[in-house]
């Protein structure tokens, strides 16, 4: 049955005319997004269009001067990584934020180790990493230290890490940028994966390819505001 348009759902994500600016730089002004359940929405423009900006923002990295950030139609402030993350958003970064001298598991639980008789249980943290590893198709020991795998893996464990803390949002910035084919066509299959699984996912990214393969949706940023929208067949190279 097709709900009528007052019964759809509210936008997961919606962002209401934010501005951020630095001295001598206005970087964001009366930017608007909606991300909606399940959705891969991709976030295109030149050098210092504003994504960046606007997602530290939306993962707490910093905050905005103006402007109003709702999670299921309900406004919000992030105020803080910790906060986002509780309210389900996370930011992949383009320097991957691995520990590379601990094990897998390790990594996908730091700061949130599981404890039994006030002991950290590494039992439990083999056990739900490999429920996560195995969520985006990587079978891989926990045990493993990070550094011994290539960076594609890497990446999947931080994908992982995130879906650890129940992601709702989960924002890739240039995630391709240091892989092989191969290792690009996983996370391609992963990305798929989560939007099944009614995960959204901002991707950040300016290879036209990728995006054309993979968004529901394509917002574009120039000058720190938006400059227009593709959706579905409108989304092409050209």
């Amino acid at each position: 049955m097709i709900q009528a348009p007052d019964q759809l759902p509210p936008p997961l994500l919606e962002v209401r005319s934010l501005c951020k600016r630095f001295p001598g730089v206005r970087a964001l002004h009366n930017v608007d997004l909606t991300l909606m359940p399940g959705e891969v929405l991709a976030l295109v423009g030149e050098n210092g269009a504003g994504k960046s900006t606007l997602m530290k923002i939306l993962a707490g990295v910093q905050p905005q001067d103006e402007g109003d950030i709702l999670i299921d139609g309900k406004p919000v402030t992030l105020g803080s990584v910790a906060k986002a993350m509780r309210l389900g958003i996370t930011l992949i970064h383009q320097e991957l934020n691995l520990a590379d001298n601990l094990s897998v598991g390790a990594n996908i639980f730091l700061g949130r180790e599981p404890t039994r008789f006030g002991l950290i249980d590494r039992q439990e943290i083999d056990f739900r990493s490999r429920q996560h590893l195995s969520s985006v198709g990587l079978l891989v020991d926990p045990q493993t230290l990070v550094r011994e795998l290539p960076i594609g893996r890497q990446q999947m464990v931080e994908i992982a890490k995130a879906l650890s803390i129940d992601a709702r949002v989960l924002i890739m910035d240039e995630p391709t940028s240091s892989l092989s084919q191969k290792e690009a066509e996983a996370l391609f299959e992963v990305v798929g994966g989560l939007r099944d699984q009614g995960v959204s996912v901002i991707y950040i990214s300016h290879r036209l390819g990728e995006i054309e393969a993979l968004a529901d949706r394509v917002s574009v940023m120039s000058d720190g505001e938006n400059a227009g929208e593709l959706v579905g067949e409108a989304i092409n190279h050209d």
